[in-house]
């Protein structure tokens, strides 16, 4: 009887065991929050004399700089700062998904550099007093599922001021990264248009991939014309091709000749005699060459307007070399919002052309 008895406690005790690891693990599971915050937006974290001198003054001038080319001047990056204190107190703020925290390891009264020296430990503290490109240190999910938390840092200020003018692009690059793949994720997640991809396929045997949410509004033998329509804003894909020849050249001269050609004739508003051409009065053009699904491109940003009317935004062309089909393919975007912000429709453009391929 006592040894039944015995053996029925030792059950009792085993399960009791079993369950509470079982119930911490998923308690652990359970308080893993999701990263909260918006595409090219970033928390700053620093002391306000970092903030406020050179450093700062350097950082946002690298990081606030304007997106190429908007109507309005938008800030490639929204930037919220936070104190040591406030982003100690504010628990919410250690689950925004995309954080840097900037200091000086030999400042021993800043919250920030200890945070940072914490976060890297002793050995790669003393690194970065020896090896001078041991400035970023990069963790995922560090407080949250699907953040990012930057560790930007010198031995000193001066050090500190010289990583920022050096790595800023690298730390632009860490968040690009990451912005792309969730922006990737919220574009198509409520599926595909198969019909456009199919017919875009099938026109011009170019693989692009279109959300569910564009249309098509109207294809022919050389083009198509997708877009986005909702009571504020629309969004516009236009795809043609031409045959590869001196008049069709990657060059900034053809770009614009060719686009306000073919502008003029599929595009005009309701008003009588209105046509779209390229409005490089106020903003010039911005090109830059580039290499696109390993083929030679020419990317130009600027502003369209229509002629006879007062309608106008921001446009962005991929001109694609494509020598094994002997032609010259463009992925033109354009995006009229009144009112609105339009750098994240441009960026939503560009991710779509990023599903590029031939």
């Amino acid at each position: 009887m006592q040894h039944h008895l015995s053996f029925i406690i030792t059950t009792i005790i085993l399960i009791s065991l079993l369950f509470s690891c079982t119930q911490e693990q998923r308690t652990s599971i359970a308080i893993t929050p999701s990263a909260y915050g918006k595409v090219d937006n970033i928390m700053v974290v620093a002391d306000e004399y970092t903030w406020t001198t050179t450093i700062g003054d350097t950082f946002r001038n690298y990081f606030e700089a304007l997106y190429p080319v908007t109507p309005q001047p938008e800030p490639i990056y929204d930037l919220r700062y936070k104190t040591p204190k406030q982003f100690k107190e504010g628990k919410i703020l250690k689950t925004h998904r995309a954080i840097i925290i900037m200091g000086a390891l030999d400042d021993m009264n800043d919250p920030a550099s200890a945070e940072i020296r914490k976060a890297i430990g002793p050995e790669n503290v003393e690194k970065a007093k020896k090896q001078s490109n041991y400035r970023i240190a990069i963790h995922r999910d560090r407080w949250a599922q699907g953040q990012t938390v930057i560790y930007w840092f010198g031995p000193t200020r001066e050090e500190l001021l010289k990583t920022v003018k050096k790595d800023y692009q690298e730390v632009m690059k860490q968040f690009n990264k990451a912005d792309t793949e969730l922006f990737i994720q919220q574009i198509y997640a409520p599926g595909s248009n198969t019909d456009a991809t199919n017919a875009i396929y099938e026109t011009f045997k170019i693989d692009l991939k279109i959300p569910k949410d564009f249309a098509l509004a109207n294809i022919d033998s050389n083009s198509i014309w997708l877009r986005r329509e909702t009571n504020k804003t629309s969004s516009n894909i236009f795809i043609y091709t031409l045959p590869l020849a001196d008049s069709t050249a990657l060059s900034p001269e053809n770009h614009k000749r060719i686009r306000n050609q073919l502008t003029k004739v599929y595009f005009s508003s309701h008003i009588e005699n209105s046509y779209m051409q390229i409005d490089d009065r106020v903003l010039p053009i911005y090109y830059q060459e580039m290499v696109f699904d390993k083929k030679e491109t020419l990317q130009a940003r600027g502003l369209w307007g229509m002629i006879n009317d007062f309608m106008g935004g921001p446009f962005v062309t991929y001109m694609i070399k494509d020598p094994a089909n002997n032609r010259v393919i463009l992925l033109d975007g354009f995006v009229h919002a009144p009112g609105q912000k339009k750098q994240p429709k441009m960026r939503k453009l560009d991710m779509i052309f990023s599903t590029f391929s031939s």
